[in-house]
């Protein structure tokens, strides 16, 4: 039987692919609403579960934070800043995971997939430290 493809599945898929910013469900729920106002938020948690289901979105565990959505299907890692809370893309062309994986392997461990999260300072919280910084000094 054919998986049928409601307006709000794809409204939801919509906001998932076009987001940059790995929105949470209340966010897509937020932004969904925009488009379909009488979405509810029981729609929207269930058509990002079938979207995960089908991979066609990832689903980003952070830490102790609430999942977040991605509409990158290509392998990458993420940066979390512990300021601001920005999730940011990272290509896995350097990740320690390609270092790691044949070792996993040779100890007889068959890795399918790994999620690496980086936690800091993303740049744009750093430059504004600096400016505070240096602001202070000026007094």
């Amino acid at each position: 039987m054919k998986e049928r493809r409601t307006r709000q599945l794809a409204a939801v898929a919509a906001v998932v692919n076009a987001a940059h910013d790995h929105p949470s469900a209340e966010e897509v729920y937020r932004r969904v609403r925009r488009k379909l106002p009488r979405v509810s938020l029981g729609t929207v948690y269930r058509n990002l579960q079938k979207l995960a289901a089908q991979q066609q979105i990832r689903v980003v565990q952070l830490a102790d934070r609430a999942s977040r959505y991605d509409g990158m299907l290509e392998e990458h890692d993420h940066f979390l800043c512990e300021r601001c809370g920005a999730v940011s893309d990272l290509p896995r062309k350097h990740s320690i995971a390609r270092t790691t994986w044949p070792d996993l392997g040779r100890a007889g461990y068959a890795v399918r997939s790994h999620a690496l999260t980086f936690y800091g300072i993303c740049p744009a919280c750093r430059a504004a430290d600096g400016r505070r910084a240096a602001a202070a000094t000026a007094l």
